[in-house]
């Protein structure tokens, strides 16, 4: 009989990539494929791990042994108390009924009672073993630190330090341990000689375990991962922590590190699965199955803890704690992670007194300030991140994270000088942070970076080809800043105290790095609040956009800054992210309106609760974007039926701690159900205006068609039907579509007009515009070429990635004698693609019809600064220049 388990975490003993299928497995088959890079390692991993535990020579109770050690153990082995308690601590299950057999060995029930944090009680325990060794040493200075009696911690933990550098020792396990112990000691304890001896003397004694004593021994490759990942190296980390599952792929401490991991990099879909199978195994021995709360464990519970507040979820953090607090009540990070949860949703009182309670237990640890203080920094909490991360910092001097967080912190906050200062420490603490030392090289780029400022921003770039943009930066900037921060609808009525700093980062590399991961809706530009930073809208092979219109995603991200000032950054998630696009003040574009369009007519509208969970926990593809364009949709209705300042009221409510449906019946006066059903109803006649929904007294296309057995009517009984219902938007739809199922760019008559109705019935739908468009064109009159233009102007507001559009309407205005119009179309080119140099020769061009002299001085000037070779551009500002001097 096998035990009750899957195997299909194997799946992600791959590469280095996160992004493999998951699929389960036979627990029997010990050959399964894994979709990885380096197959042959695994599979001599795979053979050289069978090898020896099916070697001859060994005995039964050998054999037993590594079986265990290898994950590879049977039901059999359960009812050895040594090999039972060695399965429960390597699965992470703690509370196993096997920690109370007295039978069981007292350092294995110590560290059961240390990993749920009873510490005194792995005191009590560890005082009835013998024999001394580095294991039982570790156990107590263990429970030392937790109990806040960090000297005689650090006591024996040199001690061990000492029996490493003087003794041969040949156990795997006892380095694995010992090494830990130095871990430990570089947290607790100034360096002996430096910081960098100590990490690369650790390092050696790991590289000996691994070459010399064991290969295929997990704890050594588990322990370098947790070396890895404290110093931020995440990318060997992973492959250590994959290395060790490859040796046992039961072992709960890999598995929670590749969790963590995950987590860090946004990949919330395979930490989720690895949640799923900490759970598995935490209760996967028979002993186990009648457990009151099977399936919980502490790793699954703190991955997905991170992962609920890393989408700013922290009701959702909280559901993923209790139960496994419930189980493990005193378990630091389960306890950390409850204060997190706490600071997430702005409860001070409650988050200062989960760290009370944790002090309580641990005295003078850090670990809850730390998690607490990246949490705040994380929801732009600075001030309090601060405070919490500098009480780490006096907990701990000796350790480099706090550090570490607070420059982070300070860095996203946009203070550099303190956060050069915070980083700098933190590198002298733990020299090989890559974390650290990639923060302080973007704090050294932006060092070099040239300044512009005006009256509301700061605008950083490197100096070169980006300064040509941020000399046209301030005057648009400060029209966003008065846009944003008016008494006008979607306008917040508040200006943020300080200048708003604006980073124009030269590439996708320099942007993901400044943006330290954070995600966001726009992937070319980012809010912190105090700071903006947004990639240069540029094509090439480092650019991840290429042209976009950088002044709209400004107006954008400007909106949160705002937001999150007037609210201390205590603001509705969906709120904000909904007046942020309502005040991109462009049009919703057909997409958008399908998805709206679809959730009303399947009852699929999200309520005040649940668009926000759609934002962080989606649970279809289109619910993210949906959650977006109902956001908007919903501020809009506000506007409309309560007046401008109700989105600026429901915010301020809810910055005071009140949930979205608490600040909603506070200002409108109008419960949750209430609101959505008069949202709906606005919602519904909206559609029906738009010709999206059928209007109540049209009857539906099938009642109209008959039996669709027999086929489409004739196309003049289609006719028939739409000179009697000419307003009927699915049937001029299918009209329409008839029509169109033969056509070049010249249209007919019947064509056309089956496009002009089409476009007063179904205002929404860009397709006529963009036929019409293209029919206009086509044609040799100019006359007929201009009345392309309106068709252009409704897709071009539409547009965001393409000067297509404007280019085009620059030319037809300027055909048209409408210079002006020309002009303005030619500059919001330039401000989509503003390093292309077309684009900027039709801008000056359009600004010498209009004898703007010093815009075409301008546009020329660019043009010889991205294209410094042509000499025609010179000779063209030399003639401006002297017509102007004349």
């Amino acid at each position: 009989m096998s035990p009750r388990f899957s195997l299909a975490l194997l799946t992600f003993i791959a590469g280095t990539s996160f992004a493999q299928p998951i699929e389960p497995v036979d627990p029997k088959d010990r050959a399964v494929r894994l979709a990885e890079p380096d197959e042959q390692s695994r599979e001599q991993t795979i053979r050289a791990v069978l090898e020896r535990i099916n070697a001859d020579f060994l005995t039964e109770d050998e054999r037993a042994t590594l079986r265990v050690l290898h994950g590879q153990w049977i039901l059999e082995d359960l009812n050895n108390p040594a090999l039972n308690s060695q399965i429960a601590l390597d699965l992470h299950d703690y509370s196993n009924p096997i920690f109370d057999n007295p039978n069981t060995s007292p350092i294995r029930r110590a560290i059961a009672q240390l990993n749920q944090g009873n510490a005194q009680n792995a005191l009590d325990l560890i005082e009835q073993v013998e024999t001394t060794t580095i294991e039982s040493n570790f156990i107590r200075a263990s429970a030392y630190e937790l109990l806040g009696r960090v000297d005689e911690a650090i006591a024996l933990l040199e001690g061990i330090e000492n029996t490493l550098a003087s003794e041969t020792i040949d156990d795997a396990g006892q380095l694995a341990i010992g090494s830990e112990a130095l871990i430990k000691l570089t947290r607790l304890r100034a360096p002996a000689v430096s910081a960098k001896a100590d990490y690369e003397a650790i390092q050696a004694l790991l590289g000996i375990a691994r070459d010399r004593i064991d290969r295929l021994d997990w704890r050594i490759r588990s322990t370098e991962a947790q070396l890895l990942y404290e110093h931020h190296n995440l990318g060997e980390a992973h492959t250590a922590a994959i290395e060790a599952l490859r040796l046992n792929p039961r072992a709960a401490d890999p598995m929670l590190l590749l969790g963590h991991i995950a987590v860090d990099g946004f990949d919330f879909d395979n930490a989720e699965r690895l949640a799923k199978t900490l759970d598995e195994v935490a209760s996967s021995t028979e002993q186990n199955a009648e457990d009151q709360t099977p399936g919980v464990s502490i790793g699954g519970a703190i991955i997905r803890a991170r992962i609920a507040l890393r989408r700013k979820d922290p009701q959702g953090a909280e559901m993923a704690l209790d139960p496994a607090l419930a189980k493990y009540p005193n378990h630091p990070t389960l306890l950390a992670l409850e204060a997190s949860a706490a600071a997430a949703g702005y409860r001070i009182s409650s988050t200062n007194r989960l760290l009370n309670k944790y002090n309580e237990l641990f005295p003078d640890s850090p670990t809850a300030a730390v998690w607490v203080g990246k949490t705040l920094a994380e929801y732009r909490q600075y001030t309090y991140a601060a405070e919490i991360l500098r009480r780490a910092i006096q907990l701990a001097p000796n350790w480099g994270e706090p550090r570490l967080q607070l420059g982070l912190m300070l860095v996203q906050a946009g203070k550099d000088i303190a956060a050069r200062e915070a980083l700098t420490e933190a590198i002298k603490l733990d020299p090989f942070n890559l974390r650290a030392q990639n923060s302080l090289r973007l704090l050294t780029e932006l060092a070099t970076y040239e300044t512009i400022e005006s009256e509301h921003f700061i605008i950083r770039y490197k100096a070169g080809p980006d300064e040509l943009l941020a000399r046209e930066m301030p005057q648009i900037l400060e029209a966003i800043h008065e846009r944003v921060s008016s008494d006008l609808p979607g306008g917040m009525n508040h200006e943020p105290k300080d200048k708003t700093i604006i980073e124009l980062m030269p590439n996708h590399e320099w942007f993901a790095v400044r943006i330290g991961g954070m995600p966001h809706i726009h992937t070319m530009a980012a809010s912190t609040g105090p700071v903006i930073a947004f990639e240069s809208p540029r094509e090439g092979p480092k650019s991840k956009v290429g042209h976009y219109d950088w002044a709209r995603v400004l107006q954008h991200e400007y909106t949160h800054t705002v937001n999150l000032s007037r609210t201390r950054n205590r603001v509705i998630h969906w709120m904000t992210e909904a007046n942020a696009v309502f005040n991109e003040d462009a049009p919703r574009d057909q997409s958008q309106w399908s998805l709206l369009t679809n959730a009303v007519q399947n009852d699929e509208l999200f309520d005040l609760d649940s668009i926000n969970i759609a934002f962080v926990r989606p649970e279809k593809p289109t619910d993210r974007a949906l959650a977006y364009a109902q956001g908007a949709w919903m501020f809009e209705f506000i506007v409309e039926r309560f007046g401008p300042t109700a989105p600026r009221d429901i915010m301020d409510s809810s910055a005071t701690g009140r949930s979205a449906p608490e600040a909603f019946e506070q200002v409108l006066n109008l419960s949750q159900p209430e609101f959505m059903d008069l949202f709906t109803q606005w919602a519904r006649e909206d559609l029906r205006s738009r010709g999206l929904l059928r209007p109540n007294d049209l009857p539906p296309l099938d009642e109209l068609l008959g039996d669709p057995a027999a086929g489409l009517p004739k196309l003049n009984e289609l006719d028939d039907l739409l000179e009697q219902y000419p307003d009927h938007p699915d049937l001029l739809n299918l009209r329409l579509g008839i029509a169109l199922a033969i056509e070049g760019d010249q249209l007919s008559n019947e064509q056309l007009q089956l496009l002009k109705t089409t476009i007063l019935v179904r205002p929404e739908d860009e397709m006529p515009h963009k036929r019409l468009a293209r029919h206009y064109l086509a044609s040799e009159s100019p006359d007929e070429q201009a009345l392309a233009i309106p068709h252009l102007e409704y897709l071009d507001a539409r547009e965001v990635h393409t000067t297509a559009y404007a280019n085009q309407l620059a030319e037809l205005y300027a055909m048209i004698g409408e210079h002006e119009r020309a002009f303005d179309k030619a500059i919001r080119a330039t401000r989509i693609a503003p390093f292309d140099a077309p684009t900027r020769e039709q801008a000056a061009r359009m600004a010498l019809l209009i004898e703007n002299y010093d815009n075409a001085q301008h546009q020329l000037e660019a043009l010889i600064e991205i294209e410094p070779d042509r000499d025609i551009h010179k000779q063209r500002l030399e003639a401006l220049l002297k017509l102007t001097d004349s």
